[in-house]
């Protein structure tokens, strides 16, 4: 029983090692020497301040027509495996001649995305939009350089609500993306997750609550297991959700259960072997 528990509370580290993680996907439309040079696995002690800042802070970044920071609350790891391997965006990510998908990054608190994409564009003397998602903003202007942040809404609820919401925020950042490329054929976007603060007085957006339709039938594809040239495709099938339900199920409930059969077991064998008060083992013999 004490190993189990000792084995249980070396595997605590491993499971909560997911709970502060987000997603990072780059990729670039031309081979790009800034991801190419970019391990194709981090290390453990990698988080997302520093796989920022070893791309952002490279002398070839200002060299893009068009450098987009997407970024979006609450997202997961296991979100961006929902998607179908044919939609835009995991079609867009395969195609790209320069690209890595690294599923669970440590998180850091750092700056708003907004002040990295002012002093990029500061640095590289580029035009600065912020844009959202499926919605208007400030027309881009071809010709000129643009730093373009995008600011997605915020990802929550249960799994189904979940998946159907990540496909309609797909679909709007590509149409987005292919409006970027059009005018901007050499770009670089950076996709990421940050944490969840959204306040519970705030309203609900659209995102957050999905229209009747989207909560329909499953969409088609398989989203355990995802095809080749799906979108982090390398993704673990179990996640930390499940591996934590699991590793409590094993090493906290089944020996509790074990040590209450054991207990009862222990108390019963005596009841049943104790001698009868009053009996005289050699008078029976006499008998």
């Amino acid at each position: 029983m004490a190993g189990r528990a000792l084995s249980f509370a070396a595997l605590i580290p491993l499971v909560l090692g997911f709970s502060d993680t987000q997603p990072f996907v780059t990729w670039s439309s031309h081979r790009s020497n800034i991801l190419d040079l970019l391990p194709s696995k981090l290390a453990t002690s990698a988080h997302s301040v520093s796989l920022l800042n070893s791309i952002l802070d490279h002398d070839d970044i200002c060299d893009y027509d068009a450098v987009v920071l997407v970024e979006q609350p609450g997202l997961h790891a296991s979100d961006l495996r929902t998607l179908d391997p044919s939609s835009n965006l995991a079609k867009l990510l395969e195609s790209a001649p320069s690209s890595r998908q690294f599923p669970y990054v440590r998180y850091e608190a750092a700056e708003p995305f907004t002040n990295i994409a002012e002093s990029l564009s500061r640095r590289c003397g580029s035009q600065l939009l912020s844009l959202t998602p499926g919605g208007s903003g400030p027309a881009m202007e071809s010709g000129s350089k643009h730093v373009v942040c995008m600011k997605m809404q915020h990802l929550k609820g249960v799994a189904s609500n979940r998946k159907a919401a990540m496909a309609d925020h797909e679909s709007r950042l590509s149409n987005d993306l292919d409006a970027i490329a059009t005018l901007f054929p050499k770009y670089l976007v950076i996709f990421t997750g940050s944490p969840s603060h959204l306040s519970t007085r705030q309203a609900p957006s659209e995102f957050d609550s999905p229209p009747p339709s989207f909560l329909g039938p499953t969409f088609a594809g398989n989203s355990t297991v995802l095809q080749e040239g799906g979108i982090l495709k390398r993704y673990q099938i179990l996640t930390p959700g499940l591996i934590t339900t699991l590793l409590i199920v094993l090493f906290v409930i089944v020996p509790v259960i074990m040590l209450g059969i054991s207990a009862l077991a222990s108390i019963q064998l005596p009841l049943s072997s104790e001698v009868p008060k009053g009996f005289d083992a050699q008078e029976k013999k006499v008998q």
